[in-house]
């Protein structure tokens, strides 16, 4: 028994070394995003905002999409099709519902696939909040238009980001 209890606290002792290690390194990984964010939508830098764009499609976006967006109040998913594949797609974004309307801040410009597929839909489906929203008459905006509409958060973020643009969307109900 006594070996028992051994065994069990020394496991316990390296798993709680092995959860510190990577906690500390999804801290310093959002540490270096975040001033690589900075610094490529500042400059606007269009290999720095590739080389983000990539990670973000290929590593943060399919945690987002699998645990946190949609559930949150600005964390949302919206789900578009491929205008050329026809695929389902779901991709993670910053928005705001505001009664009938839903704000995405376009940090990457208007030259996203999303967006594309968006545009070329005409329509597409928004989770927010925990609800889901179907979304229709697309328009893209400058972001002075709908900052008096967006809560000081996602102000801050915008400004942050040194954002130009940001859709606006006219949510028809419940999806």
């Amino acid at each position: 028994m006594r070996k028992l209890r051994l065994l069990i606290r020394s496991a316990t002792r390296r798993l709680a070394k092995l959860l510190a290690v990577v906690v500390g390194v999804i801290i310093v990984e959002e540490i270096v995003e975040t001033a690589l964010m900075m610094w490529a939508f500042r400059s606007r830098n269009p290999r720095a905002i590739a080389l983000l764009t990539s990670y973000h499609k290929h590593v943060t976006n399919p945690v987002m999409v699998r645990f946190f967006s949609g559930r949150s109040t600005h964390a949302a998913l919206i789900h578009h099709v491929g205008r050329q594949s026809g695929k389902a797609y779901v991709t993670p974004v910053t928005a705001h519902r505001s009664e009938d309307t839903i704000i995405v801040p376009l940090p990457y410009g208007t030259e996203v696939d999303w967006l594309r597929n968006l545009q070329a839909a005409g329509e597409g489906v928004v989770k927010l909040g925990g609800r889901s929203f179907t979304v229709d008459e697309l328009q893209v905006v400058p972001v002075d238009r709908v900052m008096p509409l967006l809560p000081s958060l996602v102000v801050r973020i915008v400004r942050l980001h040194d954002t130009k643009h940001a859709l606006r969307l006219h949510a028809t109900g419940a999806a």
